[in-house]
């Protein structure tokens, strides 16, 4: 080989070494410009999220292991009702009545005089009820307890206690018991402003005298009313089975804390799944009154309203607006200011009257001695009348 060739092959090798390593310190250079880019980004980053927590703590959350809430629906709802069970009673109220025989003439004198004495007849009825507090007082359902000579209350070990009546309020549909116990164990009441459509809940009582039986549901529905079980209606709707025997006993949420008070269930036409309850912060407020006073103290006029069957009846036309005025009691508010038969109220402190049990929502909210303004149309003519409430009577709905 001559020595120009070995010269030229050397010159070549040189170059490749020298253009291989450019290319590969320039290779290394770009790896660390990269590197040293994401490393900035991420100390960047985590700068600025101290930051924000810094200035706006409540952007953190922080983990709870004792919380026992969850947007996720547990597969089992046993801890709710283990926390409620003991709070849950079973009532068994005994009532009198007294009812006339009904004979003809030849019947009265083949049976002689005997055939005229009235008759007591006893009559038993279950239901359910909720301990309020660990001396004894229990919540529950006023038709539950109405006109009761007897009530007898179990506890969820089965010891029976009898009970005596604190007070009722039949407007609401709610009644407060005691019984001679310590150390029961009261239920927790939710907040049952917060309860939406959709929420899970539980019924649990004695129906049919099947004690701590529990059902599952959710809430159908809020503020339902016009049901005519009782004179102020906000009923929260489920299709929790509530039976009866449910009368008076717990609606609770998944977390074992009440939320209504089961009451009723609609049947007609064969309907299934439409079950009301009395909403929790309601029969809060009417139990502390009933705790304080005996009773609800509730205003009254005297006025008795033409129903929608006596409308149909008589063929009187019903009024377009407001109720109207059957009748009055003597040395009540409105027989004191000359409501007469036929006139129309159409307005309670600016409030338009809608119908006659909007109407009764409106005089039982009020207290007595509170003045109320009505207006409407006397023999066609307008007027505006205030009148003073006083108590209403406890022999009324």
């Amino acid at each position: 080989m001559s020595n120009v060739v070995k010269i030229l092959i050397l010159v070549k090798f040189r170059y490749n070494r020298t253009h291989n390593l450019y290319i590969s310190t320039n290779f290394m250079s770009q790896s660390t410009s990269i590197l040293k880019f994401i490393l900035q980004s991420i100390v960047a980053g985590l700068a600025l999220g101290f930051i924000i927590l810094y200035f706006k703590p409540s952007t953190q959350t922080a983990f709870n292991p004792n919380q026992t809430q969850s947007t996720s629906s547990p597969n089992s709802y046993a801890d709710a009702v283990k926390k409620i069970s003991h709070s849950v009673v079973s009532i068994y109220a005994q009532s009198e009545i007294v009812r006339s025989r009904q004979l003809n003439a030849e019947m009265q004198k083949f049976m002689g005089l005997s055939s005229l004495v009235s008759q007591p007849i006893t009559q038993q009825y279950l239901g359910s009820g909720v301990v309020v507090s660990a001396d004894g007082y229990i919540v529950t359902n006023y038709h539950v307890i109405k006109n009761a000579t007897q009530i007898i209350i179990s506890l969820w070990d089965n010891s029976l206690l009898e009970a005596k009546i604190i007070g009722s309020d039949s407007v609401t549909d709610l009644a407060v018991l005691k019984i001679e116990a310590l150390n029961l164990i009261p239920a927790t009441f939710a907040d049952s402003d917060t309860t939406q459509t959709g929420d899970i809940v539980l019924a649990i009582g004695n129906p049919y005298g099947l004690s701590q039986s529990v059902s599952l549901g959710i809430i159908s529905a809020k503020g339902r009313s016009g049901l005519d079980v009782s004179t102020i209606e906000n009923f929260i709707q489920t299709d929790a089975a509530i039976n009866s025997g449910n009368s008076g006993g717990a609606l609770i949420n998944a977390y074992g804390e009440v939320v209504g008070i089961s009451t009723a269930t609609f049947n007609r036409n064969g309907a299934q799944g439409i079950n009301f309850a009395i909403p929790s912060n309601a029969t809060k407020l009417i139990m502390q009154e009933i705790l304080e006073n005996g009773k609800v103290q509730r205003g009254y006029l005297g006025i008795d309203l033409v129903s929608d069957r006596q409308f149909y009846r008589s063929r009187v036309l019903k009024p377009n607006k407001g109720v109207m005025v059957l009748g009055v009691l003597r040395n009540y508010p409105a027989f004191q200011a000359n409501f007469r038969q036929g006139d129309i109220i159409t307005h309670i402190n600016g409030v338009e009257i809608k119908d006659q049990r909007h109407y009764r929502e409106l005089i039982a909210q009020s207290k007595p001695g509170e003045t109320l303004e009505l207006k409407g149309f006397s023999g066609g003519q307008p007027f505006t009348k205030k009148l003073t409430t006083v108590d209403r009577p406890a022999v009324l709905k």
